[in-house]
């Protein structure tokens, strides 16, 4: 019998609730990680990741995938390399580049979840980091998201976050919260760990990966992410669309169309 630990090390979160949040999601990983499944091999559905061979764990109902940290640099390495997929593009579309990144790994048998940070604006700066296509700017978030795996350590698992937005390996969570806070590491920060299916922070929108009009309207999104970041006013351009349609809402709202 293999006794497998869960160790979440979380910088700087002073938060009770966020603590109550994740000492309760330790405790019930802990009680259902008790045994690992067997390796599996499973039929390659798609060229663009190579298999890894991925035991499951469960965490409540819903599988996760545990891996060696070397797998899980591969892994990162190849979604990286995706080239449809504008990680260059980091001031939007965290949400979109976490579910496309959720189905590729699901299309070769690796099973993710999900990793939100947040912030509460009223208690805490945003989430910030420099930004990788404009020297001397910033992008900061209310909150970021990217699929993540467990990496098997010492017998504990430890959860590793895939975000090539961000990252440039797989990183534990506790890193990867530090990038974002480097400017004030003692702010508030909650971490909410979920199945890959949700797709925003609040828990709104839940996925089928196998909706074929969603995940072509994804790939919309995607693309459109990607001509923008190879213009040199493309980051100006969304932030442009994206006040035009937030003042036609408030149009739609007042009566005005």
């Amino acid at each position: 019998m293999i006794k497998v630990l869960f160790v979440i090390i979380l910088v700087s979160l002073s938060s009770a609730q966020a603590a109550d949040d994740l000492s309760s999601f330790a405790t019930s990983l802990d009680s259902t990680l008790r045994h690992l499944n067997s390796h599996q091999t499973v039929q390659c559905d798609s060229s663009k990741l190579t298999q890894v061979s991925a035991a499951n764990t469960k965490l409540g109902d819903d599988k996760v995938s545990v891996m060696s940290e070397k797998e899980a640099q591969k892994l990162f390495q190849e979604l990286k390399t995706n080239g449809e997929i504008p990680f260059e593009f980091s001031i939007a579309g965290c949400e979109e580049r976490a579910h496309e990144m959720s189905r590729l790994m699901l299309l070769k048998g690796i099973t993710p979840i999900k990793v939100f940070a947040s912030v509460d604006e009223n208690d805490s700066p945003r989430l910030r980091r420099p930004n990788p296509t404009k020297s001397g700017t910033t992008v900061e978030w209310k909150y970021h998201v990217a699929p993540a795996i467990l990496v098997k350590k010492n017998n504990e698992l430890v959860p590793y976050i895939l975000d090539p937005s961000l990252e440039k390996n797989a990183v534990p969570v506790s890193e990867w919260q530090a990038s974002m806070t480097h400017h004030n590491p003692k702010m508030k920060v909650q971490l909410k760990f979920t199945p890959a299916a949700q797709f925003d922070d609040r828990g709104r929108i839940r996925t089928n990966f196998k909706d074929n009009d969603f995940n072509k309207s994804i790939k919309e999104t995607l693309r459109e992410h990607k001509a923008r970041s190879k213009s040199v006013d493309g980051e100006d351009q969304y932030w442009f669309e994206l006040q035009r349609n937030e003042e036609r809402m408030m149009m739609f709202d007042e009566g005005g169309y």
